[in-house]
């Protein structure tokens, strides 16, 4: 309706939003209407009416400031630009009309880092911490019914209620991980994928049910994760074969980027459309909601890379269940929820980015292939060996020195993969009216010449002892890698890739049309100079030349008292000269500047050209970043070894074993030194298989099975451990049940958690994994709580038959032991319980004024008491509280004793009566009806 009142420049905004109506457009860096109120509210800017609109505006060279800042804010940003300039307008259809528009550039969290490079990341302005990675992931859920479901065991039937097809994309590495599987009602399966994945952007499939919407927007509120909702109904019909399709279709025909080799470290390769066929539907279906979501970004080529296809977790890998990454605290703290005091935290020595990214994915998902392990530490040990004292003066010490040169390193791995989406050199700011280079770190030329360096670096080290050290740096120093590296930087002109001159990057004759554009610019050049002869007759001054002034070149500058031809145009002028353009060097100029914008053209699509040409080497360059990420893990596993008190973990064949002297949690060992209290752990598949350990609290129970599943996880992710010695099978999994917590909003009360933690760990452990439960039943009533929990313990015992560290309270569960002698022991942490007159082990009467000294040393044995009274003190109850807990415990306790001895009054009794009916060989039926009651009456007892 207000269509006729818009300006020209608003009626672009207005049908640039109906276009994209789920982005923030601006022009020069301008915001309009809701988007500039949302804008002024994020970026703290004055927002006011201009015109029709409320508009907000940020400066240019802030651009990668306010882009960032809005990113981070949740927005999706998009950047308009002209897309002619005023030379080529002047010559086109357009003349009277404003200049074309249109969308330049799209940002979101997922996508800013792999985007057109926005400039300015080496001033370090950035709101929050850096981001190592930035996922996306797409879901999607297809519910299991009857039909659907294995017809094989009913539990499976009955556990599992939906399957997943999961794909998650780093844009600005290439790395893509997939994977499906079935999920119970809790989804920790999924839940596992999202800890393990972090992903900073969810594409979320309309086919996802109630619960598993909330477990996601749960996740996504708590971990500032944008969501993005994919269309309804948008491949139906097989729609999702056909959109895959179309896009691999254009790859039958073309060889490069093909390569039939797996990438070092487990990488599968995927044939493209073929392989893709191959996959289960509702993956396929993940994929092309992703693809569909990623073309509007220009970055769907990320997925040609088929080498860096990966499942989310390989055959030969551990996947550590998300209890056990948050509970460990694997990945971060369970105070404040960063990375200080954490299992990464306490291994990453990593120099680079795309190394640190790799160890991420290592500390997540430990080795379970005793060879792999073993090729790791070797590898470990001839580093940490390298950085010692030993190794000076060596081959050995080069690799050393060599290794701590890769902290000089850009990011890599996100270099190479921004020139394979075109977006690692320059941008094209027509608001400047020319393209303008931005060379920075990231840029072309220094990512290849880094790989160029890298390479030369590590051909100083030969004879690794290590196959796959010596794998690793072949890999780097590839002469197929340093060839086609070299030959990419000396097809450009490195001064003028210093010098920011795009015009003259290329050398001579690479490009025609660069030429031909050139010969016509030197041409024009030279009619403008053939004028100067006649303008300086004309105007009888020998020295005549143009001036260029304020953008404005081929000036002539005469007197003001000189006259000058009636057709020549005033330009400007000064007090005492005025300046003109005859017109044959105005008609020549409008010739320059066009000819100008078309070799910009032409240079752009040259260079397109020339990354176009890089993809064929990608993956070659690709397998050398990923080589050095390696290398990189390793050196920052060596610093770990090196650390006082480690030693290299040793691994037996097929025996279930688990043997760890003088054992020292990894953390607290780090910050507590020399204080630490080590503890031995002896587990055996002949012997003994499961500990129950008790203790009064802070006793130190929980650090110790957190102690000896770290010890396990760092064993097998290659590292040494904190112990005098270890020595461990390959456990399948590590499986884990500590602390409270319920899920208010997903409708979970405390005990629901502990008992589907329970659950999973029953339904998915075997033989040969790692069970810690800590504490299991203290949600419910006190019996309920000693039943769940003894049955618990019954079953892993009996049917599971794994490693279990089982800390309790309850006295009673340690019963297990009688019924798996040799199988199971009770332990506890030790301790000195000293009343004021120096009594010790005092009962709970007069607990509440004994003082309780915590050795944190393993004993065999179940301890008396749990001390509850004296935490209570130690955390300043007030006194009238805790002594009234320590007479109320111990009238508890005569209760309970008195009862006991009624009880075993009564038993004797039918214990006596029972033998003297059995005495007669033959019984009436009512005597026999009488021992039967009696016999029951015992049992029920027992």
């Amino acid at each position: 309706s207000v269509k006729e009142k818009l300006t020209p420049l608003e009626q672009q905004i207005v049908e640039l939003k109906k276009k994209f109506p789920d982005i923030q457009v601006g022009y020069k860096f301008r915001f309009f209407g809701e988007d500039a109120e949302k804008a002024a509210n994020v970026l703290g800017i004055v927002a006011y009416y201009s015109h029709n609109f409320l508009t907000a505006s940020v400066p240019t060279f802030r651009l990668h400031v306010h882009v960032r800042r809005l990113v981070e804010a949740g927005y999706k940003v998009g950047v308009v630009k002209q897309t002619e300039t005023a030379a080529i307008k002047a010559h086109g259809t357009n003349k009277a009309g404003p200049f074309s528009r249109d969308l330049s550039a799209l940002y979101t969290k997922a996508t800013l880092e792999a985007g057109e490079f926005l400039g300015g990341e080496e001033s370090g302005e950035r709101d929050g911490p850096i981001r190592l990675s930035s996922y996306i992931m797409c879901v999607v859920e297809e519910a299991i019914t009857e039909h659907k479901a294995n017809a094989g065991k009913d539990e499976v039937r009955g556990s599992f209620d939906a399957r997943f097809g999961v794909v998650a994309v780093e844009t600005s590495t290439g790395d893509v991980m997939y994977g499906h599987f079935m999920d119970t009602v809790t989804r920790t399966e999924l839940e596992s994928r999202l800890l393990a994945c972090a992903p900073a952007e969810l594409l979320l499939s309309a086919s996802l049910s109630a619960s598993t919407k909330k477990l996601l927007m749960d996740y996504a509120g708590a971990a500032d994760v944008r969501v993005e909702k994919t269309p309804e109904n948008s491949f139906d019909n097989g729609g999702t074969v056909a959109a895959l399709a179309d896009f691999y279709g254009s790859l039958a025909s073309s060889k490069k980027g093909c390569l039939d080799e797996k990438v070092d470290g487990g990488l599968e390769v995927i044939f493209y459309l073929q392989a893709l066929m191959t996959m289960p539907e509702i993956v396929v279906a993940a994929f092309a909601h992703i693809f569909a979501y990623l073309k509007q970004f220009n970055l769907e080529n990320v997925l040609r890379l088929g080498a860096l296809f990966r499942p989310f977790a390989g055959q030969q890998e551990m996947t550590l269940s998300p209890n056990t990454i948050r509970q460990l605290e694997i990945l971060h703290n369970q105070t404040d929820g960063t990375e200080n005091g954490c299992l990464f935290w306490l291994m990453n020595h990593t120099k680079t980015a795309f190394g640190a990214r790799l160890l991420k994915y290592w500390v997540t998902h430990p080795l379970r292939d005793r060879m792999l392990i073993s090729q790791r530490l070797d590898a470990v040990a001839e580093i940490a060996e390298s950085i010692g004292d030993k190794g000076r003066g060596t081959t050995v010490a080069t690799l050393a020195s060599t290794l701590l040169l890769l902290g000089k390193l850009p990011d890599l791995e996100r270099g190479i993969t921004r020139i394979y989406h075109k977006t690692a050199t320059y941008e094209a700011p027509f608001l400047f009216c020319n393209p303008v280079v931005i060379l920075s770190d990231r840029n072309f030329i220094n990512v290849i010449n880094a790989i160029m360096k890298a390479a030369s670096q590590f051909q100083r080290v030969r004879d690794a002892r290590s196959a796959l050290l010596s794998r690793l740096i072949s890999a780097v120093t590839s002469t197929s890698v340093i060839d086609h590296a070299n030959k990419l930087v000396t097809s450009l002109n490195a001064e003028a890739a210093a010098a920011g001159d795009k015009i003259n990057l290329f050398v001579a004759g690479q490009f025609p049309e660069v030429d031909e554009c050139k010969e016509n610019i030197k041409s024009i050049e030279e009619d403008l100079e053939s004028f100067l002869p006649s303008y300086r007759k004309l105007l009888k001054c020998s020295n005549l030349e143009y001036l260029s002034v304020s953008g404005t070149s081929f000036l002539v500058e005469v007197p003001c008292a000189q006259r000058v031809p009636a057709d020549w145009v005033k330009i400007n002028s000064t007090k005492k000269a005025n300046r003109y353009h005859p017109p044959e060097v105005l008609e020549a100029s409008e010739r320059m500047a066009l000819a100008k914008e078309q070799l910009n053209i032409s240079c752009a699509k040259a260079w397109d050209m020339f990354l176009t040409d890089f993809t064929s080497y990608h993956m070659e360059f690709r397998a050398a970043v990923q080589a050095l990420a390696a290398l990189d893990c390793l050196y920052s596993l060596a610093v770990v070894s090196c650390n006082q008190g480690y030693v290299r973990p040793e691994f037996v064949d097929e025996a279930c074993l688990l043997k760890i002297e003088g054992g020292r949690h990894p953390v607290l060992d780090s910050t507590l030194q020399d204080a630490f209290v080590p503890n031995d752990t002896v587990l055996s598949g002949e012997g003994e298989r499961s500990q129950i350990i008790t203790g009064p609290n802070m006793g130190g129970k929980s650090c110790y099975i957190r102690q000896v599943a770290l010890i396990t996880i760092m064993s097998q992710i290659g590292s040494y451990v904190p112990a005098a010695t270890a020595k461990l099978h390959v456990f399948d999994a590590v499986f884990t049940r500590m602390g409270a917590m319920d899920r208010i909003q997903r409708g979970s009360s405390t005990f629901f958690e502990e008992l589907s933690e329970a659950s999973t760990i029953l339904h998915k452990a075997t033989s040969r994994s790692l069970v810690v439960i800590d504490e299991l039943g203290r949600g419910t009533s006190t019996h309920d709580g000693v039943a769940i929990a003894y049955a618990t313990l019954h079953h892993l015992l009996q049917e599971v038959q794994c490693f279990t560290l089982f800390v309790t309270h309850y006295l009673n569960v340690t019963e297990v032991v009688k019924l798996f002698p040799g199988r199971v022991q009770a332990y506890h942490m030790s301790y000195l319980a000293e009343s004021p007159e120096g009594d010790l082990d005092k009962s709970s009467v007069q607990e509440a004024a004994q003082k309780v000294t915590f050795l944190y040393k393993l004993q065999p044995g179940a301890a008396s008491r749990s001390f509850g009274i004296n935490v209570a003190r130690l955390a300043k109850v007030p006194e009238s509280c805790v002594a009234r807990a320590a007479e109320k415990a111990a009238a508890f306790e005569d209760e309970m004793s008195s009862r006991h001895s009624s009880n075993s009054r009564e038993k004797q009794k039918l214990l006596e009566e029972v033998y003297s009916l059995l005495q007669h060989r033959d019984l009436a039926d009512k005597d026999l009806k009488s021992a039967q009651l009696k016999v029951q009456k015992l049992l029920e007892f027992s």
